[in-house]
């Protein structure tokens, strides 16, 4: 979790030489849940918060998050909010298209096997 998050802040300060990080708040609690938020002196600001579902064998389980970020580029802000799951990556937001309906279509993998 750490590793992402400080991938995020490098590819941030790749972005702008310049800019910096504004705050940043991080916290992690006995049930293994977890909060993070940063936001830069660019203008750009991201917050994340997630739970782990250890499974019955070691090295395995879950993470469920969720979080957004948005940015500014050109005037206009950009954000995004997601979640993450066993189901993957979903990302939402009005400049995003929308790929919701692709499901209804194709089914799921286990209509498949």
């Amino acid at each position: 979790m750490k590793l992402i998050i400080a991938l995020l802040l490098v590819s941030v300060a790749v972005a702008d030489r310049s800019a910096r990080i504004r705050n940043y708040q991080y916290g992690i609690e006995e049930d293994g849940s977890y909060e993070a938020r940063y936001e830069t002196t660019n203008g750009i600001k991201a917050q994340e918060d997630g739970i782990s579902y250890p499974g019955n064998v070691p090295e395995s389980g879950n993470y469920v998050r969720s979080g957004s970020y948005s940015y500014e580029w050109e005037g206009v802000t950009y954000t995004v909010t997601w979640t993450a799951d066993e189901n993957g990556f979903h990302p939402v937001g009005d400049h995003l298209p929308d790929f919701s309906h692709t499901r209804e279509h194709i089914g799921s993998v286990s209509d498949h096997e």
